[in-house]
């Protein structure tokens, strides 16, 4: 019997151990992609760490982005999600709902009286995402599939 469980992007940060294996599921969850793909998301990546050396934490042979970095990686993937008009309406309704839910946190965490830098996984977390789909596995509403 499989067992199914959910894991926020938060969480799936704090597991980060310098594994590869880790990393990549930290980063897929983020970006829908590996961070081993040669793509536009992973090239403004590589540019942002170099334009903030400091906004950038080494796990493994990967970064996490903090801060201003990290907000303008999400904010680069979630506004070209929301240009995409392959998608359908609803997720690109979604993915600017992220966006603005992205901004907001920084906004709020950089408007504290001490100001914090939130990174990649704080600031992507989808607290909507997180209670539905613990709902949906809590109900037995998510099961795995044989395809054999």
């Amino acid at each position: 019997m499989s067992e199914l469980v959910f894991s926020s992007t938060v969480a799936l940060e704090q597991a980060l151990d310098g594994s590869d294996e880790a990393f990549h599921r930290y980063f897929h969850a983020l970006y829908n992609c590996s961070p081993d793909s040669d793509n536009t998301i992973n090239q403004h990546r590589q540019r942002l760490q170099a334009e903030y050396p400091e906004k950038a934490v080494q796990v493994g042979q990967y970064f996490v982005l903090w801060g201003e970095a990290a907000v303008k990686s999400l904010r680069s993937y979630y506004s070209e999600l929301v240009a995409n008009e392959s998608l359908s309406d609803d997720f690109r309704g979604y993915a600017n709902g992220r966006l603005q839910a992205i901004e907001l946190r920084h906004l709020t965490s950089q408007g504290l009286s001490v100001p914090i830098d939130l990174s990649e996984g704080q600031l992507s977390k989808d607290d909507y995402l997180d209670f539905y789909t613990c709902v949906a596995l809590s109900n037995g509403q998510v099961i795995v599939k044989d395809t054999e």
